[in-house]
């Protein structure tokens, strides 16, 4: 089967509009007991994915200025969530890397956001759930897919 120009719009605002409710549903507990401010939370979701970038890297990648980016992993750094460390084909470039701090508080968010998923994928009709959930493999390439064409 082709995919067709609508479907792929449709496809992706679908999943745009996913991606603005679940921060604000699934994840609004989570946040709650752990709160960053808007950049700092932009900037360790990237680092997560993509460890090892410079502030200046950050900036550039989350559409940020480099003061800003700065000001927020300082922040990050106070709250034992990033190191600097400096880079070893270049000491005066320093690199940015989760903790093993932040990544505990990760698996923290992601078993609660597990949890409200089942809950809503449990309110659904018929198969929905399985149609969804035999989608993740597509939808994983398509992540990351969507992740090298960014780089």
């Amino acid at each position: 089967m082709a995919t067709t120009r609508t479907d792929a719009e449709a496809l992706a605002i679908v999943l745009h509009d996913l991606a603005w409710l679940l921060p604000r549903t699934i994840g609004a507990e989570a946040a709650r007991a752990e709160p960053l401010p808007p950049t700092a939370l932009e900037v360790m979701r990237l680092l997560t994915r993509r460890p090892g970038r410079s502030v200046n890297e950050v900036a550039a990648e989350i559409g940020v200025a480099a003061n800003n980016v700065s000001t927020a992993v300082s922040q990050l750094e106070a709250r034992g969530l990033l190191a600097r460390r400096r880079d070893e084909a270049d000491g005066r470039v320093i690199r940015l890397h989760p903790t093993a701090t932040a990544h505990e508080a990760r698996l923290r968010r992601e078993r609660s956001w597990a949890e409200r998923m089942a809950a809503a994928l449990a309110h659904l009709p018929g198969d929905d759930a399985d149609r969804l959930v035999s989608a993740l493999p597509a939808l994983r390439h398509l992540a990351d897919g969507l992740a090298e064409a960014e780089e």
